[in-house]
């Protein structure tokens, strides 16, 4: 994969955020039926492939609307980057995995969520949160690695082959799974899609 992946390391204030966020997260979504894995540590991950991507689009200068910062916001999309304002915009999807699982689990978008993501987001971005114990981590924060592992165009996902994914005990879901091989580098990252950008008023449909 080579240049394709970019690591950011988080430090302990970073995952004590993520950790707090991802309690009110679990607990709203615990109101609400028909949420799927509403873990606590998949909350967590999630929000530390957040933060990991957050850094990444600042270091390159991007202004953003950081929408995972607030509970009341997460049926958006995660990040917004604003082009001259919100004259233009980019909207991120960032989806995260435990290292163990992304070789057979990652990389996937549910068949019956695709339409929604593709319409509140233009691209996403893959990450990796390597760790051995989350629930651990979760307990007693500690500085991690969050590997960029490339992204996608939103509207390219559903172009990958359809597999009925699932290890062991879980619930076996039909998703849209790209290959490592499918995904650009994070190198070559860009916020313009081949269509053009998505003008303002689209972030409300």
């Amino acid at each position: 994969m080579g240049e394709k992946i970019l690591h950011i390391t988080l430090d302990i204030k970073d995952v004590h955020w993520a950790a707090d966020s991802a309690a009110r997260s679990a607990e709203r979504w615990s109101q609400q039926a028909g949420h799927y894995t509403n873990y606590l540590t998949s909350h967590f991950k999630g929000k530390l492939g957040e933060l990991a991507v957050d850094k990444f689009l600042l270091e390159k200068g991007y202004k953003l609307d950081s929408h995972f910062r607030f509970t009341d916001r997460e049926n958006l999309c995660d990040i917004v980057i604003k082009v001259r304002g919100y004259r233009e915009v980019c909207r991120v999807e960032v989806k995260t995995w435990d290292a163990r699982y992304w070789a057979e689990l990652g990389r996937c978008i549910a068949v019956d969520q695709y339409e929604k993501i593709k319409k509140k987001a233009d691209q996403i971005v893959w990450c990796v949160a390597e760790a051995d114990d989350f629930e651990a981590l979760l307990k007693s924060p500690a500085p991690i690695s969050i590997a960029l592992m490339g992204w996608s165009w939103t509207a390219d996902v559903v172009n990958a082959p359809v597999r009925l994914t699932g290890t062991d005990k879980m619930r076996k879901v039909e998703n849209y799974q790209l290959d490592d091989s499918d995904l650009h580098s994070m190198s070559k990252y860009k916020i313009k899609p081949p269509t053009g950008t998505i003008s303002a008023g689209d972030l409300l449909t």
